[in-house]
């Protein structure tokens, strides 16, 4: 691919560790940007579906996911085609600034992702608590790895102006872009998976607020100036391989499916699918070639979606006929046979295999795995492997008599390591997956469509 030096604005916001207020922050800052004009590109480190939800709401343009160890080859490419007419990129990072896929490799960290894209940070610090060793804490994350770019510190529960003068004496060697004040009605809410998605806690008040907050204690102009100093990366120049409409795909987009990688999509897209978008909880199957079911809380919606039995009938006859049908996580949990809810309500599905899942109160699952096809199916052909993550409160039972197609290493499966669900063209499973790590298995998926809309 051709690539060519570009002058891309961009920053990262990191914190210390999870809990600090660095998704808030980050709305705010981007809300902030927008505020003066400019176009704002969001990006999200690491596996998540909910804060780019939150991205999307205050920058008007869709965020994309970013992550070095999922897809390291594809974050280079995802970034240049994303940022590009944006005035200034903003980098939401994950966990704590060194958090990645274990304690001894920097993969999927955002301290990572920042040296890869040559990305300045912003350091979020939690000052609740503390103030002189604030300093010896920003000093340590500074010269843990001199190669990650450090320009700034945020505090964040700042307990007024005396305890700010005091953090930013601390410092040593950096410069703070100032400190929020403690201020609980900031917070996003949150529930079992993270934070509530933000269509469904729209709250305008709350943005504007956190907004006014950031404007009034983040020196915003340094920020810029921090991002437009940002050195030159190489970016892609060939536009992103089209081709003309081959099948279509209908993709279950409502308050019960939203978990999807935009660059899922438009991988798609690229391969000749087009993209119908409809709702699980009150539509009808629209005419397609075949079938993408997302993840997100279909607990939460369970006897809305048990009610649109129309639908449940037309993807059990859809998955009869060998119709394409891919299922992640919040997906396979609906091509189940029935669904207990957080309460142990037990709510009808498709009934496509025949398993009863149900809600835990404790997480079953969380991080990424690696998959490896162990038989043919509508993704991958046996021997073909891939990265994913996985992040559920549910567990499938009674799936012993059930076919699977991924053997996935550290027992983080539908049974043990085994996982994806598997029935002629249908697969379902608890692994979700980038289609940057794996474009193999997103042009074997596009071809069975093919194939379907011309039976």
């Amino acid at each position: 691919m051709r690539r060519m030096r570009c002058k891309r604005p961009r920053i990262v916001i990191a914190g210390e560790r999870s809990g600090v207020g660095k998704s808030t922050i980050t709305v705010g800052i981007m809300a902030a940007l927008r505020r003066r004009g400019l176009l704002v590109q969001p990006f999200k480190v690491g596996p998540d579906y909910l804060d780019p939800m939150h991205h999307d709401m205050v920058t008007k343009r869709t965020s994309r996911n970013l992550d070095t160890w999922m897809f390291p080859q594809y974050v280079p490419e995802s970034f240049g085609r994303a940022s590009a007419g944006a005035d200034i990129s903003v980098i939401e990072g994950v966990m704590g600034l060194f958090d990645g896929y274990d304690g001894i490799s920097e993969e999927g960290s955002t301290a990572h992702l920042s040296k890869v894209l040559r990305c300045p940070v912003i350091l979020v610090l939690d000052a609740s608590a503390s103030a002189r060793s604030m300093g010896a804490v920003a000093k340590g994350f500074a010269e843990y790895d001199q190669e990650v770019d450090i320009e700034g510190i945020i505090f964040n529960n700042v307990g007024g102006e005396r305890h700010l003068r005091m953090l930013e004496t601390s410092l040593r060697g950096m410069g703070s872009l100032g400190g929020l004040p403690k201020d609980a009605s900031m917070d996003l809410k949150s529930r079992h998976l993270g934070l509530v998605p933000a269509a469904e806690q729209l709250e305008a008040g709350k943005y504007e607020k956190i907004t006014d907050k950031v404007e009034e204690h983040i020196d915003i102009e340094r920020l810029i100036q921090i991002a437009e100093d940002a050195p030159e990366l190489e970016c892609p120049v060939a536009p992103i391989r089209t081709t003309k409409e081959r099948c279509t795909i209908g993709v279950a987009k409502d308050a019960a499916f939203n978990f999807y990688y935009e660059d899922n999509l438009n991988i798609l897209r690229s391969l000749g699918a087009r993209v119908v978008e409809f709702s699980p909880l009150i539509d009808k199957m629209p005419d397609i070639d075949g079938l993408y079911l997302g993840g997100g809380y279909p607990e939460v919606f369970a006897a809305q979606l048990g009610r649109n039995a129309d639908l449940l009938c037309q993807v059990r006859k859809a998955s009869d006929d060998e119709m394409p049908i891919y299922a992640e996580c919040g997906g396979m949990m609906y091509m189940c046979s029935d669904l207990r809810d957080c309460e142990g309500k037990k709510h009808r599905m498709t009934g496509v295999f025949r398993t009863e899942v149900e809600m835990t109160p404790d997480l079953q699952a969380i991080g990424y795995v690696e998959a490896e096809a162990v038989q043919d199916c509508v993704l991958a052909a046996k021997g073909w492997s891939t990265r994913g993550h996985v992040f559920h409160f549910s567990k499938v039972c009674d799936a012993a008599g059930e076919r699977f197609a991924y053997e996935v290493k550290g027992n983080r499966g539908i049974l043990g390591s085994a996982d994806g669900l598997t029935k002629k063209n249908t697969l379902a499973s608890y692994t979700h997956l980038h289609f940057g790590s794996c474009p193999n298995f997103a042009e074997r998926f596009v071809e069975a469509c093919v194939r379907w809309s011309r039976k």
